[in-house]
C-alpha cells in the first residue's frame, strides 16, 4: 500500500536499501551491478539496450548502481560509432559515489534520488530503466512519469527486464507493460532462448502522453 500518491511503500524502500548493501559487498563490477552471470553474459544481455539508440546523445540510466552499465554502454556505443554522454540516478548514495569514482570526468552527471519521486533538473535524449524500480502495481504510472519528466521532445524511453538462467525464468514481456501504460511500442529487442533479456522503447516523436 502506498503511503500517499507521491511515496513508495516503506517495505519497498527497505528492499532497495537491502539491494544496495548486497551490491556493496561485491568487488567485481558486474556482480556489484546486481548480475551474477559473468562478464560474457553481461555484455550479451546488456548491449541490446543500444538497439534502441539511433544516434549520439545524453543517456540517463535510472537505477544506475555503481555506474558500470553506463561505462560499458559508452564503450559499446563507441564501437558502433555512437557517442553517448552518461548520466545516472540511484537512491543508493554509496553506489552513486562508486559511479562517480568510475567515471570521474562526469561526477556532476550523477544524482542520489528516488526515481519515482524525483524530477530531474533537465531532460535527456535516452532514458533507460528496469521495470522493477517500482512495485509492479505502479509500473504503468512509472512509465508515464518517466516519459513526461525525463525524456526530451525527440527522445527515447527504454524499459528493460531480465530473467534468470538458473531458475529458467524468461524476462518479463515489457512491451506489453508499455502498451498497458498507454503508449505505442516503437521497437523491442531480446537475447537468449527464453529470452533472458528484453527491452522495449517509446519514441517521443511518435507518442502522445496518456
Amino acid at each position: 500500500m502506498l503511503l500517499n500518491d507521491n511515496k513508495l511503500p516503506v517495505a519497498f524502500l527497505a528492499h532497495l536499501r537491502n539491494l544496495e548493501e548486497t551490491y556493496l559487498r561485491e568487488t567485481d563490477p558486474v556482480r556489484q551491478s546486481g548480475f551474477g552471470g559473468g562478464h560474457e553474459r553481461w555484455r550479451t544481455e546488456r548491449e541490446l539496450i543500444l538497439d534502441a539508440v539511433a544516434g549520439e546523445g545524453d543517456f540517463l540510466d535510472v537505477g544506475c548502481a555503481n555506474g558500470y552499465l553506463l561505462e560499458c554502454l559508452v564503450q559499446w556505443g563507441q564501437e558502433r560509432h555512437v557517442r553517448l554522454t552518461p548520466y545516472g540516478v540511484d537512491c543508493g548514495a554509496h553506489l552513486i559515489a562508486l559511479a562517480q569514482q568510475r567515471l570521474p570526468q562526469y561526477t556532476a552527471h550523477f544524482w542520489v534520488a528516488n526515481a519515482w519521486e524525483w524530477t530531474p533538473p533537465r531532460q535527456f535524449r535516452y532514458v533507460y530503466s528496469l521495470f522493477d524500480c517500482v512495485p509492479e502495481a505502479l509500473l504503468p504510472a512509472y512509465i508515464r512519469r518517466l516519459f513526461a519528466r525525463y525524456v526530451q521532445m525527440d527522445g527515447t524511453l527504454i524499459i528493460g527486464a531480465y530473467g534468470s538462467s538458473s531458475r529458467h525464468e524468461a524476462a518479463r514481456d515489457i512491451a506489453t507493460d508499455i502498451e498497458v501504460a498507454g503508449f505505442r511500442v516503437a521497437g523491442s529487442a531480446s537475447r537468449g532462448a527464453l529470452p533472458l533479456a528484453r527491452v522495449a522503447w517509446i519514441n517521443a516523436e511518435q507518442a502522445t502522453l496518456p
